[in-house]
């Protein structure tokens, strides 16, 4: 681009246009040589008044201090940031220097996204370690921000979580449940296994299941994931597995009813399941991950569940009978005690949404009110999350008929 016109206009335009070496220009001709710096932050090169035209990566004065050198990317003269194309590769370009960025850190392009960048300011793509922990990102480059099961750079495949961290450990995935090692994050087939005292057997193709001795009541594969959140809903961050807390939805409706609503509505409140309509078990917000039900509890409870509501006396027995071995299957699995609102702040166990209230925040009282109307007394809660549902037992107790 020919700036002549532009540099023959009056002093006063040019005053407000740019700055060259953090001197006002009032005054310039077509001899003009060096750095334009625009209000919009860019900076332009020119030669005599003109500017270069195309891509160029070139070496020119350093735009803080005129007697270095220093490399950039300019197009057109304008020295570019960010994310940038270049070569064959892509190169981050930092916004304050406009220079190639020269050690290795977890930067934020000028699209929003994130990107890790090598010691050479080259953007790297696949499995990638950044402070402890190892993340994905896809060939462009960008973070993943989708829980998904990705092959690497080296051709192994892994389980990325939805804040883009590589998965170890028990999982959920597509229905099933899955065990991949803490040390090399691999999926794991033909072994048993023990996680958290609960024995475990991965097959041929590494689904995992429950040794035969093990409880039974409530398996991963039957959660429906109809209303689980999206990429960049919800919360990325982990939560410290404290407790299990226990919610009823507080409204006259049921568990997919109740899942839409949080799913559509996730910025106000979530949590990680609602059981209902039948002993149903809908996932919203993603096991292990903080989820937005209970105030000042939310970071230390890896999973909260809510229950629907009915009026049909078997449908109910079916719905508490599910919820009660989605909290204790939960207990096991992060290694929570399955006692039910026992000590203060920092005592592990299952919590109910009024032991929150009355020991950290809130002024929810549930689950109590919706259970004493089917005939649930604290005790009964007490002790099925302690030891399991006995179905006779429980027949035995609940009302005929909701009051």
């Amino acid at each position: 681009m020919n700036l002549k016109k532009k540099l023959t206009l009056s002093g006063a335009a040019l005053l407000a246009a740019f700055s060259i070496a953090g001197t006002t220009v009032a005054q310039a001709s077509t001899e003009l040589t060096g750095w334009l710096h625009g209000n919009n932050g860019d900076y332009t090169y020119i030669t005599k008044g003109k500017t270069d035209s195309g891509k160029k990566y070139q070496q020119l004065p350093n735009i803080a201090d005129p007697k270095d050198k220093s490399w950039y990317l300019t197009k057109d003269g304008t020295a570019l940031d960010g994310v940038q194309d270049w070569a064959g590769s892509k190169w981050y370009f930092e916004p304050t220097t406009k220079q190639l960025i020269k050690h290795r850190d977890y930067v934020k392009g000028q699209d929003g996204k994130y990107h890790m960048v090598d010691k050479d300011g080259r953007v790297l793509s696949g499995i990638q370690e950044w402070q402890g922990s190892y993340w994905y990102f896809d060939k462009d480059g960008v973070l993943i921000t989708k829980r998904n099961y990705v092959k690497s750079q080296w051709g192994m495949w892994y389980l990325v979580g939805s804040d883009g961290r590589v998965q170890s450990g028990l999982q959920e995935w597509q229905g099933s449940l899955w065990y991949f090692d803490p040390t090399t994050y691999l999926l794991v087939k033909n072994k048993d296994i023990t996680v958290d005292g609960v024995s475990y057997h991965a097959d041929k193709d590494g689904r995992v299941t429950k040794n035969a001795n093990q409880e039974t009541g409530f398996d991963p594969s039957e959660i429906n994931w109809t209303y689980e959140l999206g990429a960049g809903e919800g919360d990325s961050r982990l939560a410290i597995p404290d407790y299990i807390i226990l919610h009823e939805v507080g409204a006259e409706s049921g568990a997919a009813a109740n899942a839409s609503y949080l799913k559509n509505n996730w910025a106000t409140a979530n949590t990680t399941f609602v059981v209902g309509d039948g002993g149903q078990v809908f996932c919203v917000s993603d096991p292990g991950y903080v989820s937005w039900g209970a105030l000042d509890a939310n970071p230390y409870a890896p999973v909260q569940i809510e229950l629907g509501r009915t009026w049909n006396r078997a449908q109910f027995l079916q719905d508490y009978a599910k919820y009660i071995a989605v909290a204790r299957y939960y207990s096991n699995y992060y290694g929570i005690p399955t006692t039910l609102d026992d000590g203060g702040v920092g005592t592990k166990g299952d919590k109910s949404h009024r032991w929150v209230s009355r020991n950290m925040s809130g002024d929810h009282q549930d689950p109590y009110g919706y259970f004493a109307s089917w005939g649930i007394s604290e005790d009964q809660l007490t002790h099925d999350i302690n030891n399991g549902v006995d179905m006779n037992q429980l027949n035995s107790v609940v009302y005929s008929q909701r009051q």
